[in-house]
């Protein structure tokens, strides 16, 4: 007797899995994101091949379509990401004895938070605690410190020494600055690989042996944040560079690995990481509040640490250091270092086309 092709397990499961393939291609989130990408890159290239960067006009378009696409990436990267109720349970670790112990972390990230916000030396003072506190972890949990991350993170440290050189050279960068995030960089990454460990929150390829993937996160991240890289460009980004090498061809490929590297290590792999991990047991039963306050908190320190000013606030914060917190929780790392490095890779090959 023949088998019906209803009742045939192996040919249900075919033709379902085809099916979730085609409506997950079809889906309103990945639809938004392709027509917002493809609308955004246009007329940022248009924009640009007007002069944008030289007569700074279309502002009010430029911030409405950034705008645009940086909601429809959100979504997407939302709807396809996995779902944050998965995260494991994080045992309160301040005061556990105490009813309300969990709330003391709050407070300390919101009294942090405001001191960054509105104090001149907020950003100092962040900077320091972000480097005690990856210290203190260390310590506690340095019986789980890997071989492989610790060389991971002298090895991107060393990429991003040399890579961040001309930069420092020009005075981009301050001396104080460059030698500080570069050479604690390694004590950041494994910090952020330990949080990592605890609150499995985010991702990382390269310390899974997933290189192949790692590759993979890397060149997604630089196609999804084309339209921001450029929307960047289109600003006239980088401000007052002098560099008498720009005109070499491959200056704008080495450049943005400096701050895709540091910046992404310090605000994303460890402070998003950070921050939820101090979160987490206020709101056991909702991690996603914990998540949110993380990026935003990343996204927006992130933004204030380029200048105490309204368009840092709304442009580098909002608009860069969200989405590049969100892509990180949702994604990986790599997908991080991808965006931060193309967001900076297309302004500086403006300025090579421009010498």
């Amino acid at each position: 007797m023949t088998q019906s092709i209803d009742t045939n397990p192996v040919v249900d499961n075919l033709v379902n899995t085809g099916d979730y393939r085609i409506r997950s291609w079809f889906a309103p989130h990945r639809i938004a994101l392709i027509i917002v990408w493809l609308i955004t890159t246009v007329a940022m290239i248009v924009m640009l091949w007007q002069g944008v960067r030289e007569t700074k006009q279309y502002t009010t378009a430029r911030y409405i379509l950034t705008s645009g696409y940086v909601v429809a990436l959100i979504w997407y990267l939302i709807q396809s990401g996995p779902s944050f109720s998965q995260l494991p349970e994080i045992r309160p670790y301040a005061f556990p004895h105490w009813r309300s112990g969990v709330w003391i972390p709050v407070l300390v990230i919101a009294l942090i938070f405001t001191l960054t916000a509105f104090s001149d030396y907020g950003v100092l003072i962040l900077d320091l605690l972000m480097l005690l506190a990856a210290i203190w972890i260390i310590v506690a949990w340095r019986r789980e410190i890997s071989l492989r991350l610790t060389i991971q993170g002298v090895g991107i440290a060393a990429i991003a020494f040399f890579a961040g050189r001309p930069l420092q050279e020009s005075g981009l960068v301050s001396v104080t600055g460059y030698y500080q995030f570069t050479v604690l960089t390694p004590i950041m990454y494994v910090a952020g690989g330990l949080l990592f460990g605890h609150t499995r929150l985010g991702g990382i390829q390269l310390l899974a042996k997933k290189y192949l993937p790692a590759l993979r996160s890397f060149l997604w991240g630089c196609l999804l944040f084309v339209p921001l890289g450029l929307a960047n460009a289109a600003s006239g980004a980088p401000v007052g560079v002098n560099l008498p090498r720009v005109s070499e061809w491959w200056m704008p490929f080495t450049l943005p690995w400096w701050s895709g590297i540091v910046e992404e290590t310090w605000f994303r792999l460890f402070l998003v990481g950070m921050v939820y991990w101090m979160l987490r047991p206020a709101f056991s039963k909702r991690p996603a509040i914990a998540v949110l306050a993380a990026v935003l908190f990343s996204g927006i320190t992130f933004g204030l640490g380029h200048g105490r000013s309204l368009d840092t606030f709304l442009f580098t914060g909002l608009l860069y250091g969200v989405p590049f917190a969100v892509t990180f929780t949702k994604r990986d790392w790599e997908h991080a270092v991808a965006a931060h490095y193309m967001v900076n890779l297309i302004p500086w090959v403006m300025v090579l086309f421009e010498t």
